[in-house]
């Protein structure tokens, strides 16, 4: 029966030390995942008035919102001009 329980402890010790690296490991890893740029940090809003569709950009980060024109199409979002 002794040798039941030495070995019940040693297997809870075991999991004990997993489950601490486990954890260390994942906050090491998630701690460094700061300078990961944005995914999905703009979003797209297509609003139709009749048969005339508007886009609208929206930066999620500072809450701007620009209306895109045709003129406005392949340009970054700092140079479309907010109207």
């Amino acid at each position: 029966m002794g040798d039941m329980m030495k070995k019940n402890q040693y297997i809870s010790k075991a999991f004990f030390v997993l489950a601490g690296i486990c954890i260390a490991l994942s906050f090491f890893l998630l701690a460094g995942a700061n300078n990961v740029s944005p995914v999905g940090r703009y979003q797209l809003e297509v609003v139709l008035r009749g048969s005339f569709p508007d886009l609208y950009v929206i930066d999620t980060s500072t809450g701007r919102v620009k209306w895109v024109d045709s003129k406005d199409e392949n340009k970054p979002f700092e140079e479309i001009r907010s109207k």
